[in-house]
């Protein structure tokens, strides 16, 4: 049976290649498939690419030229992942945008729930595992360090029964990172705290697919969505916004509307994390659509 060779042009920026490999990999569960990760350079074609390609997948404009030489080159598909922009749009063979972004779906674009990741659902996690992914100021948010240190505080005191592993990212301000250090030295054991100057590739999915609870700080959107693929039950810690609403604050007020995901404050009123929501698992939902899409089922395994 033939074997799908699957580009995954990359701009080396991890953000834009987790969304390209949960594609590739989503499609690889499904596919006999190979997968080649292929820096963008410019417009210059990747060395001796194989001729056998089935599929080109780019997310960020820096991938964009080369992807498109790559297409032109092989004559296989390219789709992108992320607004490339109307010009963009015309020149891929498929856009996968998330929804956040505005753009309706059509015969050339699909819309997805965020951003693709490479989460799959996990039906044994624990509950009484929990997880608090803590980011930091960004583009659309700012930060209050003490709020966020009262925030984690509370959750270790209301809920007793559950041990907690924190972790916080590159963006995370020095101020809070000492403060989930000494909670953790506080807690007796109950909240173990690893910096992300320590984790592995890999460590956030791996608590992830094992913690049945999870809180994320608003401002970390691609860390909300891989923990609704999981599957857990996810709660909202909220950051101050900086200035106007955003597309981004816009999704994630969307989510909380729609009950898939607590706020903070409305849990410390009495309400609890989601339990009944609609599994989510985009990736392979959209890598199914693509294998139809370019008459690749015969590559299914």
């Amino acid at each position: 049976m033939a074997t799908l060779t699957l580009y995954i042009v990359s701009d080396g920026k991890a953000g834009h290649l987790a969304q390209s490999r949960g594609l590739a990999h989503a499609i690889k569960r499904l596919t006999r498939a190979r997968i080649t990760e292929v820096q963008a350079e410019g417009k210059r074609v990747a060395p001796q690419p194989e001729k056998d390609a089935g599929l080109i997948l780019a997310a960020g404009r820096g991938t964009h030229s080369m992807a498109l030489s790559l297409r032109k080159y092989l004559g296989v598909p390219a789709v992108v992942l992320m607004d490339p922009g109307w010009l963009g749009r015309q020149r891929f063979d498929l856009a996968i945008i998330p929804k956040h972004d505005g753009i309706k779906p059509s015969k050339s674009v699909v819309v997805t729930e965020g951003a693709l990741n490479g989460m799959e659902t996990t039906v044994d996690a624990s509950p009484d595992q929990g997880l608090l992914l803590i980011g930091g100021p960004s583009k659309h948010y700012s930060w209050d360090a003490d709020a966020i240190e009262k925030q984690v505080a509370a959750i270790l005191e209301k809920d007793t029964s559950i041990l907690w592993t924190a972790t916080d990212s590159r963006r995370t301000p020095e101020a809070t990172s000492v403060g989930l250090k000494e909670g953790a030295e506080r807690s007796g054991g109950r909240l173990v705290y690893t910096p992300a100057t320590q984790t592995p590739d890999g460590w956030v999915a791996e608590q992830l697919r094992r913690c049945g609870v999870c809180w994320v700080t608003e401002d970390s959107v691609s860390m909300v969505y891989e923990a609704l693929t999981s599957g857990a039950r996810v709660g909202l810690l909220p950051v101050p916004r900086g200035g106007s609403t955003s597309r981004v604050t816009r999704g994630v007020e969307s989510l909380v509307q729609r009950g898939w995901v607590t706020a903070y404050d409305d849990w410390v009123n009495g309400k609890a994390l989601p339990e009944d929501r609609p599994a989510l698992n985009e990736a392979d939902r959209v890598a199914r659509l693509v294998l139809e899409r370019f008459g690749l089922t015969d590559h299914e395994v």
